[in-house]
């Protein structure tokens, strides 16, 4: 809705303008407003054991899967990305905007604010102990069944955040009276998460199998457990930096409307590196971006 809001005001500013064609036909444009609707590959970061431990307080481990059945280690599957979707809003200031008419380049700085993306982080313990528990011989021909107990236990911690990003860069582009333009520079942003919880669930199951098919007139009891519970905790915030070189090309909506002319639709491809900060832990890995945009320079 927010962003709903902003590119109308844009868009309300170019018919402000367009009631005063002529002073845009001379008057030289200072500033330009950009609104990006893309997507983004995932971000990924993780947690240590003991982090996980303190962002959920209060939430016990069985003993039974802390130390395992009849030998057998817990294992670890540590998964962590980010939603693929977020919008930026950037302010970019001409650089000498009173000689750009005679320049065949246009150069800005620019700052960012947006929303997203949400990052997603999940940790699950898993535990199985399989035993042959019974056999079964069968009246009929003699053939041997096994009976299988099986006991499964799984833990899983799961963390997501929204987060905001806000930054600068530096651009540098080519002719902006052409009809297309290619953009390029540098970009520094800043990751912040502003609603984050972690989500605990606990499951201890009970399974028996191998069980000859019904109709041949055995059966066997079959205990009854499954045992589920599950906690949502409010948690820490991670923050995070993003350094990337926008490659952008755009192009006007029209040559001779005064309005039009300094209207662009753009697409856009920001490789660059990701790193996020958890509680002393960093983890830094390629993130690439990309998505369209709209422009409007005043």
């Amino acid at each position: 809705m927010k962003i709903c809001i902003v590119l109308l005001s844009v868009l309300m500013s170019g018919i402000v303008f367009s009631q005063q064609g002529d002073s845009l036909n001379t008057k030289n444009p200072r500033f330009i407003v950009k609104m990006t609707h893309g997507m983004a590959n995932s971000v990924v970061f993780d947690f240590t054991r003991s982090q996980w431990d303190k962002m959920t307080p209060g939430f016990e481990i069985p003993d039974s899967l802390t130390t395992g059945f009849n030998g057998v280690e817990i294992k670890d599957n540590i998964h962590t990305t980010s939603s693929n979707q977020y919008y930026l809003f950037s302010f970019s200031l001409i650089n000498g905007a009173a000689k750009q008419p005679g320049r065949k380049f246009l150069a800005t700085t620019t700052f960012h604010l947006g929303y997203g993306p949400e990052l997603r982080a999940e940790n699950r313990w898993y535990h199985e102990d399989r035993e042959i528990i019974d056999t079964l011989t069968s009246s009929q021909n003699g053939q041997e069944y096994y009976v299988y107990g099986n006991r499964n236990q799984t833990i899983a911690k799961r963390y997501t955040s929204k987060s905001i990003v806000f930054g600068v860069g530096e651009h540098i582009a080519t002719n902006p009276n052409r009809l297309f333009q290619f953009e390029t520079g540098f970009d520094l942003l800043c990751m912040l998460s502003i609603v984050s919880e972690v989500r605990a669930s606990y499951l201890d199951s009970y399974l028996l199998e191998g069980l000859p098919n019904e109709g041949q007139g055995y059966a066997y009891p079959q205990p009854l457990l499954n045992e589920t519970k599950a906690q949502t905790f409010s948690n820490k915030l991670t923050s995070g930096v993003i350094m990337r070189v926008p490659l952008e090309m755009s192009f006007k909506l029209s040559r001779k409307s005064p309005v039009a002319s300094r209207m662009r639709l753009g697409a856009e491809l920001n490789p660059g590196l990701a790193t996020v900060f958890t509680g002393g832990l960093i983890t830094t890995n390629f993130n690439i971006t990309g998505g369209m945009n709209f422009r409007f320079a005043f």
